[in-house]
């Protein structure tokens, strides 16, 4: 009996410890999943924090060589610039910017410069500093951190080429402190406790972080000879970095194990490399591995309870992992990462529920930060996250992406239902109390992409259509929105093609003078003059509509270079008749578009032109919009007596299409007044406008100006134009614009016709 007890006894305790060392095993083998998931999906929040900080740091070198890329077009576009004067103007143009310094670099590394707080350098010697020599060879370049020339502290050059006619003249360089970088980097790692640099394929650092834990080794120059990787590993990351690819390592670093992530920039064939210690991602699990500890020691009765607190820990630390990879640092909302990840998650079940998705910013946002200080705009896009929020319904998700971006998935019931959500962000966002009590108004502009129910379309695809839609209404006045639509991506890519295409048109001589006679209506209906107005004729696409590339060329300013070109064509035509003795119309004129009279050198620019081909006084009119008086008063003034001193006419454009005020006439000494065609179109409101038309002429007369009708169609218009003592008639009633050929055979239609009558 005793011995049969003793058998079962022992079969008991035998089943008792293997029923221990079951779950024991079973425990060690969890554990072992939980740290292998823990380290893979730490490993994919490593790679998206990673890609978080090339985004950054991408933006913050493209918004610089941006700038510098303007600022160096400008001065290529002046003849004979005075460097040295321009310097306190590169102080000026800094102060929204905040480099360092700023200043000319010559072909022997000697630099004239001028820092942020106003103090001139001369002759500062940066042939040592690795960029000139690839600058005046055309290209961009920021160098690698290195030790300032005149200050202590590390920073970066950038340079950039003026060229002037196709040639590079000088250089523009500027200079950061690399701790810019640094602190866009380590920002986002892991609340701090990453770390991030910025190094080249072979490993050496471009852009060190100023970690503390990294202060020992300040002065290592390759990533390689500072952490002990092995032969394998080494060879893997290479590799990794001459095919610019992204990837994974671990090291131990000063007996510490490290977790570190790389990804390529689009900068130089950079690479930031991404580090964060393994205690901090694992600090929950070496708690864990104490407790199998106390598991074996104590009592298999533990066992079900560091089960249930393995669950728990894993989950806790895999949610402070996604709070600090997945959460906007300024906002405090989710982060791009995460905002993908949602809603991929509400697209994929959405159901019956249909959506749109927004992409909106802020107008002049650079203004706002300019005018109010950093402080002011952060408060702006909290400000702004928080009415998004306020406003966000049970399925809907949002994030900032970065600077003053935001994109929104929401609901879509109807587009009524959708202009109506703007409309109260935009009221709200105008209240906000640190811009709004100093008299400055925000103002939103958003795109909205419509989800159709079976859209293939990427996230990121949907985002680009809502982008294009924004920024097809960016450039209008106030709150603007807009639905996507595929003819706006059309638009984009014919505007893009037109712009690659434009400046070998102009010296293909693709661009043509077509002008559209002006007829004296009060003296025989004869000719009294043209207006010259530009038409595209392209190989490629044979005749292009002015309403396709004129608002193109005004919004990237290419149309200076037409305003000139055509200008001189005229000059040239005109001069070539006169000496062949042809008769001329008594007046030509030629158009000028706003961004001319930004020019410093417009006016003197033009005179020249009219002096070189020896044109007679009165002869050519220079028509400004009425929008241009608004602009600048004062300003437009003196540019219209200067021309008028010189032997010009000038003419107001378009009057009655905008801010029409009595105050521009009674201030301004213009010779002719152009009636907008707005007031000949025949509508519910005919009589009205005939009225206005009647009140314009008599108040034109009266302060001296001749009156000019345009865009008139019929003939019953002309009659009612006479008998109001308008004086010139433009419009098709009369003739289409003609190329010059057909203009002089109409001229001398026009004169036979008028020798016949008499």
């Amino acid at each position: 009996m005793e011995k049969s007890q003793r058998i079962t006894q022992q079969k008991i305790y035998i089943a008792a410890v293997i029923v221990c060392v079951v779950f024991l095993l079973a425990g060690v083998l969890f554990l072992r999943y939980a740290i292998d998931e823990n380290e893979r999906e730490t490993r994919e929040y490593m790679q998206e924090v990673a890609q978080q900080s090339k985004l950054a740091v991408d933006k913050q070198v493209q918004g610089d060589f941006q700038t510098l890329e303007g600022i160096a077009g400008i001065i290529g576009s002046m003849e004979n610039p005075d460097f040295e004067a321009l310097l306190p103007v590169l102080n000026e143009i800094n102060q929204g910017n905040a480099f360092i310094r700023m200043g000319f670099t010559e072909r022997n590394g000697l630099t004239d410069g001028v820092d942020i707080d106003g103090k001139l350098y001369e002759d500062v010697d940066l042939s040592s500093k690795g960029f000139v020599e690839q600058a005046y060879a055309g290209e961009e370049v920021i160098t690698r951190t290195q030790r300032a020339v005149d200050g202590d502290f590390w920073a970066n050059y950038y340079a950039v080429p003026i060229r002037h006619n196709g040639e590079v003249v000088k250089v523009l360089c500027a200079v950061n402190d690399s701790s810019i970088f640094s602190e866009i980097m380590d920002t986002s790692m892991f609340g701090g406790k990453g770390y991030a640099s910025i190094i080249d394929k072979d490993g050496a650092y471009i852009i060190r972080s100023n970690h503390p834990s990294l202060a020992a080794d300040r002065d290592a120059l390759n990533l390689f000879e500072l952490y002990p990787f092995g032969e394998e590993e080494q060879a893997r990351i290479k590799a990794d970095f001459d095919q610019g690819k992204s990837g994974f390592a671990e090291y131990t670093y000063r007996g510490v194990r490290m977790w570190a992530s790389y990804t390529p920039l689009d900068v130089n064939g950079w690479y930031i490399f991404s580090v964060v210690p393994e205690a901090e991602i694992n600090e929950t699990f070496a708690m864990l591995t104490w407790g199998l500890v106390g598991i074996i020691v104590g009592a298999i009765l533990v066992f079900a309870f560091l089960m249930i607190l393995i669950k728990r820990t894993n989950d806790q630390g895999l949610n402070a992992l996604k709070k600090m990879a997945f959460t906007d640092q300024l906002t405090g909302y989710r982060n791009y990462p995460k905002f993908l990840i949602d809603v991929r998650k509400l697209l994929g079940r959405k159901k019956d529920k249909q959506y749109s998705l927004w992409y909106s910013d802020l107008k002049n946002f650079k203004i706002v930060n300019a005018m109010f200080g950093y402080d002011i705009g952060d408060g702006v896009l909290k400000f702004w996250a928080d009415l998004i929020e306020s406003d966000m319904r049970e399925g809907e998700a949002f994030c900032r992406v970065s600077g003053d971006n935001f994109v929104v998935l929401r609901e879509y019931i109807s587009r009524e239902e959708s202009l109506r959500r703007f409309s109260w962000l935009c009221e709200q966002l105008g209240q906000f109390p640190g811009t709004a009590n100093r008299g400055y108004k925000l103002e939103m502009c958003s795109g909205i992409y419509v989800i159709e129910e079976h859209d293939d379309q990427t996230i990121n695809d949907m985002m680009d259509a809502a982008n294009v839609a924004q920024k097809s209404v960016k450039h209008l006045s106030g709150p603007q929105v807009a639905f996507y639509s595929a003819e706006m991506r059309e638009k984009i890519v014919r505007e893009t093609e037109l712009e690659a295409r434009m400046e070998s048109a102009l010296e293909n001589g693709e661009f043509k003078v077509y002008m559209q006679p002006k007829i004296d209506i009060q003296h025989g209906d004869i000719v009294a003059g043209a207006e010259a107005l530009a038409r595209w004729i392209s190989p490629e696409d044979g005749f292009l509509s002015p309403a396709e590339f004129i608002p193109l060329f005004e919004r990237n300013g290419f149309v200076i270079k037409l305003d000139e070109y055509m200008f001189e064509s005229v000059c040239r035509m005109y001069h070539e008749r006169l000496d062949s003795g042809r008769v001329l119309p008594v007046v030509i004129s030629v158009n000028v578009s706003r961004l001319c009279m930004l020019q410093t050198n417009f006016v003197e620019k033009y005179i020249a032109i009219k002096n070189k081909y020896r044109i007679p006084d009165r002869c050519i009119e220079l028509e400004f919009t009425e929008s241009l008086a608004f602009d600048n008063h004062d300003r437009f003034r003196d540019i219209v007596e200067a021309f008028q001193a010189n032997g010009f006419l000038c003419s107001l454009d378009d009057f009655g299409a905008g801010h029409s005020s009595l105050n521009i006439l009674k201030d301004l000494p213009m010779d002719v007044l152009k009636i907008d065609m707005l007031f000949f179109r025949e509508g519910e409101n005919a009589n009205r406008d005939r009225e206005i038309v009647k009140g314009i002429v008599n108040m034109a007369k009266a302060l001296c100006m001749k009156t000019v009708a345009e865009g008139v169609e019929s003939f019953e218009q002309v009659e009612f134009l006479r008998k109001t003592g308008c004086d010139i008639v433009q419009g098709y009633v009369y003739s289409k614009p003609l190329p010059v050929e057909e203009f002089d055979e109409f001229v001398e239609e026009r004169q036979k016709k008028e020798r016949e009558g008499k």
